[in-house]
């Protein structure tokens, strides 16, 4: 695309900067030499040496030659090199005008080590991680709807089949809960994408208080008992005294979902531990359980968002738990990681001490 000729272009700018300075310089030096050539000193010169005067004489129109000529060949190199030096930056602008449109597919050439090479590294860098956060965006997207379409699909079916005078009372009720179940599932994805848009947005208050740790996971505990017994799981359940300084009701999410999880993949009559501890200042809290398999790549997979490993797909949620149980660990300053060794899985949650 050609540019018009403005003083504003930064190849203008530089190109009269260069030129000046040449101009400058030449300027000079003749100037001195005529101011010389003026001086009595000179004048007295030419009257004791005529021959001296004419070779000099003859020397400053040569130099006068060399300077027109120094003028032409010297805008030429500086035209050149300001050329090269504002092409990538030009490039670059285009480059911006194309990621703007929507095309993260570019990528630009690193012909230099200078302050142009990092710059255009800092750059394709910055095109590589929007079309990740694109790519997240559309994929979210398209999950969310999927998720939504779902449920609805389903209470309006059966809504339908309500309607019809001759159903048997029996299949009226299991239709009923059927609905009443998917309701309630639609409530819990709400729900979710409200906490992760608050936890993004971070409109989420601090709200730090000291509680006791072990207090709150031995509750949660309880709070899930119907769910273990139901698996006749064999629960393993060892908890420190432990304190800490944080976010009471977010921390609560963190050990209701980790737990909960825990008990719903794993298999009928199999082991649950729950443990907390503390070490070198660290607050550890692991569940390690029995269940499915997962392969290394859906193990770098779990925590994100609407993602389901294909051992996991006929169990109940929506994939949203883990991603909001590492979120609030991040606004908590702790951490999370998962394993998944010999049959078991464990997740082991790391908070500071204090």
């Amino acid at each position: 695309m050609k540019r018009k000729f403005s003083f504003k272009s930064i190849y203008t700018k530089f190109t009269l900067i260069f030129l000046f300075v040449w101009w400058f310089m030449n300027t000079l030096t003749f100037t001195a030499i005529g101011l010389f050539m003026r001086s009595t000193t000179f004048n007295d010169l030419t009257m004791v040496h005529p021959v001296q005067f004419r070779e000099f004489t003859d020397l400053r129109v040569k130099m006068n030659l060399v300077f027109l000529l120094s003028i032409l060949i010297g805008s030429a190199i500086i035209l050149l090199t300001v050329k090269r030096i504002v092409k990538p930056i030009l490039q670059l602008s285009e480059a911006s005008k194309e990621v703007a449109a929507g095309n993260f597919d570019v990528q630009m050439k690193v012909e230099s080590r200078d302050e142009i090479g990092r710059l255009t590294e800092d750059f394709n860098l910055m095109v590589k991680e929007l079309k990740d956060i694109e790519y997240l965006r559309t994929n979210f997207v398209s999950n969310v709807s999927h998720e939504f379409r779902t449920p609805i699909t389903s209470i309006r079916g059966y809504a339908k089949l309500i309607k019809n005078k001759n159903l048997v009372k029996d299949k009226h009720d299991e239709y009923v809960d059927i609905i009443i179940n998917e309701s309630d599932r639609l409530s819990q994805l709400s729900s979710s994408l409200l906490t992760l848009s608050s936890l993004d947005s971070k409109a989420i208050p601090s709200q730090k208080t000291r509680f006791s740790l072990d207090e709150e996971i031995r509750q949660v505990i309880l709070l899930l008992g119907p769910e273990w017994s139901k698996k006749e799981l064999e629960l393993d359940v060892d908890l420190d005294e432990i304190t800490i300084t944080g976010n009471r009701q977010l921390l609560y999410q963190v050990w209701l979902n980790l737990i909960q999880n825990a008990i719903k993949f794993s298999e009928q009559g199999g082991k649950l531990s729950v443990t907390l501890n503390k070490e070198n200042g660290k607050v550890f809290f692991k569940t390690i359980n029995t269940g499915p398999s997962l392969n290394k790549k859906e193990l770098e997979r779990i925590f994100e968002r609407f993602y389901k490993g294909d051992s996991s797909r006929s169990a109940e949620g929506n994939g949203l738990g883990l991603a909001i149980v590492r979120k609030i660990l991040d606004t908590q300053n702790g951490s999370i990681t998962v394993e998944n060794t010999d049959g078991l899985f464990t997740f082991t949650v790391e908070l500071a001490e204090g």
